[in-house]
């Protein structure tokens, strides 16, 4: 029971996390190394408003915070595409380099602002649940019923509306939702704020169990890249298949062999996937 939960637990932050990284390079195609980033401020940008603007005062004023905090990001996301990456789109070393400048930018920002030493936001929901014997935090498990609403409402934004048809077009046929009059330069700038969006929500709920740390970047790109490449590069649906996969695969190797290991399999599943199927589950061949 309790590998059940954790790891759907797991797979439910990791699928907020990984699905905007995977829908922003099969619109854009760009790979965007800072994309972790924007989980990271996700993350700072929830305690700054609770802390800050609105002094810590109740659930509803962390609740504000983090929302304001997402809207915050996905704006900072948008400013980027414009003014740093469109230029010089068609590039891809281009794109990866400035996206990993500005995570490294960023994260030292962070770290003269408020240290290394981490800082963390109260829980939106307070206390801890048993499930079959099983102790978790709620704050955890409302991870699972959000991402279970906001998967199913993303598929349905891309599937049933206007703006939404025309995302999934260019991502599924780019000179021809062109020539049937789509406006890829849109396309992408909405992506880029979905992207952005679902990262900084994964932040902000996360930061309440779990230190925010101006490094805390790192960990959501790993986790990013590695489902992106198991569930196949541009593939939607192989993301959230395959962070379930790694999450549950985390917890078994937590509990079978060490919990200093489960660092290591995305890692593992990186190479493994790029040597034995580099198409990954849904996807297409990496070149």
């Amino acid at each position: 029971m309790e590998i059940l939960i954790i790891g759907a637990v797991r797979g439910a932050l990791y699928s907020l996390i990984a699905i905007g990284f995977v829908l922003v390079f099969s619109v854009g195609g760009i790979l965007n190394l800072a994309h972790g980033t924007y989980y990271m401020l996700g993350a700072y940008l929830t305690f700054i408003f609770y802390t800050m603007v609105f002094s810590g005062e109740g659930t509803s004023c962390l609740v504000l915070s983090a929302v304001l905090s997402v809207l915050s990001v996905a704006i900072f996301a948008c400013l980027i595409y414009y003014a740093v990456l469109r230029p010089h789109i068609q590039s891809f070393i281009y794109v990866m380099v400035m996206t990993l400048a500005l995570a490294l930018f960023v994260g030292e920002v962070m770290s003269l602002l408020f240290g290394v030493s981490g800082t963390s936001v109260p829980s939106f929901v307070e206390g801890s649940i048993r499930i079959g014997g099983v102790k978790i935090i709620n704050q955890q498990l409302i991870l699972i019923p959000i991402a279970g609403l906001i998967l199913p409402g993303l598929w349905y934004f891309l599937k049933k509306t206007k703006m939404g048809q025309s995302i999934d077009a260019v991502a599924q046929e780019r000179t021809g939702a062109i020539l049937m009059g789509v406006s890829v330069e849109t396309a992408t700038i909405v992506t880029s704020a979905l992207s952005a969006g679902l990262a900084a929500l994964a932040g902000a709920l996360i930061a309440p169990v779990s230190s925010v740390v101006p490094d805390m970047w790192l960990f959501p790109l790993i986790k990013a890249f590695a489902i992106a490449i198991l569930g196949g590069m541009g593939s939607l649906v192989g993301s959230v298949v395959a962070s379930f996969v790694i999450g549950y695969a985390e917890v078994l190797s937590s509990f079978l062999i060490s919990e200093q290991l489960t660092e290591l399999v995305a890692l593992v599943v990186i190479v493994l996937v790029l040597i034995l199927k580099p198409s990954g589950i849904m996807g297409y061949k990496i070149r």
